[in-house]
């Protein structure tokens, strides 16, 4: 609580303990009992006023409680306590103490008013416009008026609303704050012309003030009165032809219009005016990043919006920008190369090594991607999921121990489930790559202890299995698990056909690599490959051949184009 608050409140105390003595009017005799009684009153009324403006409520209360239990009819300890709950916001404790001191003392304005606004805090309206009106017979105040015309606002009856505010003085009546409220009562009332004139009311009387200016300019595009909203934003610029904010909004006026070329130049204006920092320019220009259609159609404009931004001052946010707009519309080699600038002005920021090291991933651009995690680790120690890249990153390279020494240390220092996951997923990779499959499998086994239900993890390893004609029984086990939970899966249904095709069982492989065609496998080579494969095994070769050269289409390879060359000799 800020002094000037302190010194208002002590002087609503005095005036309401002055109240208390003078309302009573009771004739004190020259006795020293009723003396003594009054001396203790002022004396207890005096410390909880104290404790009260030292945020001591509890005292406070027990205080004021002592002096109403001494003269139950003197109304301001019922006021005092009314304060001190709407403080603690305990409005219906605020509320009981108010209303029983307006009723000991009906003519305070001061218990009235504080009985009114507890009123509208609770949602009461109609009661508190009854309490404003009482506390107006007794002070004529325009505050009181104000309060009615919002009051009665609220409520929707808009021509008292109006009423009250033709009722104040004509200084009062022609401010800001009461011109924007008869602004909004008037919408409300669909009255669009006083509601213009309310505005323009506020560009005459403050007409240096430009914000006037443009809260008429949006409130004519608002209602559709384009012409005149036109002319008013050409007014702005005209007044202040340095305001990027008028550029601005006169730009979204037209984007709503489809003036898309207009709205651009007005943009392009904003931009190189000094009086818009840097975050909100780039902020603007990001707000067209969530609109992917506006965002492709409009590519090269709003690039050029980011490009008028000073050389000088592009900085972080500006790099920062570029590579969100990369990233939206997919050009990640451009946005790998903003983002490697960003990171020059920010390197204590993880979230964007991290950006940065998934753009590199996904590029497949190995080197960067460990150069970047390289450099994460002089900024940020234990960071698994940095190591999970830089092992995927190594293993792509084929420096398979160097990977190998990433994931131990991902497993070493995350207990996150789903990290540790990753880790065994990527390693069962590089253990399978070195040829170690016993030690690839033994990292499938360790996901599953983890994760019994991955249906991705039992898919590939049932695959791998399958592929070494290897435990082909352990292999069908984990399969029939992945298609009963996913049966329209087509690639756990191809898994499990290539199995029965290992098992030599023919004509049901045939049904689940078909199934799995006819459920989106129909432009998978592999799965195509797979199904002439069969086809073969159940002496159908023009099926075969088919499949095969389907296949060829999709994915051209040698040893493909080889097969399809020996079936066609072979069945003939």
């Amino acid at each position: 609580m800020n002094m000037k608050e302190l010194r208002r409140i002590f002087i609503l105390l005095l005036i309401c303990s002055g109240c208390a003595v003078v309302k009573q009017k009771e004739v004190i005799k020259d006795d020293k009992a009723n003396a003594l009684l009054e001396t203790q009153y002022f004396k207890v009324f005096t410390e909880a006023t104290k404790h009260a403006l030292l945020g001591s409520y509890r005292i406070s209360v027990n205080l004021f409680n002592a002096c109403i239990k001494q003269f139950p009819d003197r109304p301001a300890p019922y006021y005092q306590l009314s304060s001190i709950y709407l403080r603690s916001n305990n409005l219906p404790l605020a509320k009981e103490y108010a209303e029983k001191a307006v009723r000991l003392d009906s003519l305070n304005v001061w218990y009235i008013i504080q009985l009114a606004n507890i009123y509208q805090y609770n949602n009461e309206f109609e009661k508190a416009i009854e309490y404003n009106h009482k506390a107006l017979k007794i002070r004529n105040d325009d505050q009181l008026r104000y309060n009615l015309s919002l009051l009665y606002n609220k409520i929707r009856k808009n021509s008292e609303a109006i009423d009250m505010i033709y009722q104040m003085d004509a200084e009062v009546r022609e401010s800001k704050e009461v011109l924007m409220v008869k602004h909004n009562i008037f919408h409300q009332m669909m009255n669009y012309d006083s509601a213009i004139i309310s505005l323009k009311q506020i560009t005459q009387f403050f007409p240096e003030d430009i914000t006037g200016w443009g809260m008429l300019a949006e409130y004519l595009s608002e209602i559709g009165r384009n012409e005149y909203a036109k002319h008013t934003y050409k007014e702005i610029i005209d007044r202040d032809p340095n305001n990027s904010i008028a550029y601005l909004s006169f730009g979204e006026f037209y984007l709503k219009n489809k003036q898309i070329d207009s709205a651009f130049i007005l943009f392009e204006k904003a931009m190189v005016l000094s009086d818009l920092k840097i975050e909100d320019k780039i902020s603007f220009i990001s707000g067209f990043f969530d609109d992917q259609k506006f965002l492709i159609d409009n590519l090269e404009r709003i690039n050029n919006l980011l490009e008028k931004i000073d050389v000088k001052s592009r900085k972080f946010p500006f790099y920062a920008a570029k590579t969100d707009l990369y990233m939206k519309i997919e050009d990640f080699k451009s946005a790998q190369t903003y983002i490697d600038s960003a990171l020059i002005y920010e390197k204590s920021n993880y979230n964007l090594w991290e950006q940065a090291i998934i753009i590199s991933t996904y590029l497949q651009d190995n080197e960067n991607v460990i150069r970047l995690a390289d450099e994460c680790f002089l900024f940020f120690k234990d960071k698994p999921m940095i190591n999970y890249f830089r092992a995927n990153a190594l293993h792509r390279e084929r420096e398979f121990e160097r990977a190998l020494v990433d994931i131990d240390t991902i497993l070493y220092k995350s207990t996150e489930k789903e990290m540790r996951v990753q880790a065994y997923n990527l390693a069962a990779e590089i253990f399978r790559d070195m040829n170690q499959f016993h030690k690839s499998d033994s990292c499938f086994e360790n996901i599953l202890s983890i994760d019994s239900e991955n249906l991705i993890v039992r898919n590939n390893y049932a695959y791998y299995l399958s592929l070494r004609e290897e435990n082909l029984e352990k292999a069908e086990e984990l399969s029939i698990y992945t298609i009963e939970r996913e049966p329209e899966n087509a690639t756990y249904l191809d898994t499990y056909g290539w199995i029965l095709y290992k098992l030599k069982k023919y004509e049901l492989a045939k049904s689940y690599i078909e199934k799995s065609i006819r459920k989106g496998a129909y432009n998978n080579a592999e799965v195509l490959e797979h199904y002439g494969d069969i086809m073969l095994k159940v002496d159908k070769c023009k099926d075969a051949i088919e499949a095969y050269e389907k296949a060829l289409l999709i994915e051209p390879s040698d040893i493909l184009e080889q097969k399809v060359l020996q079936t066609k000799k072979s069945c003939n």
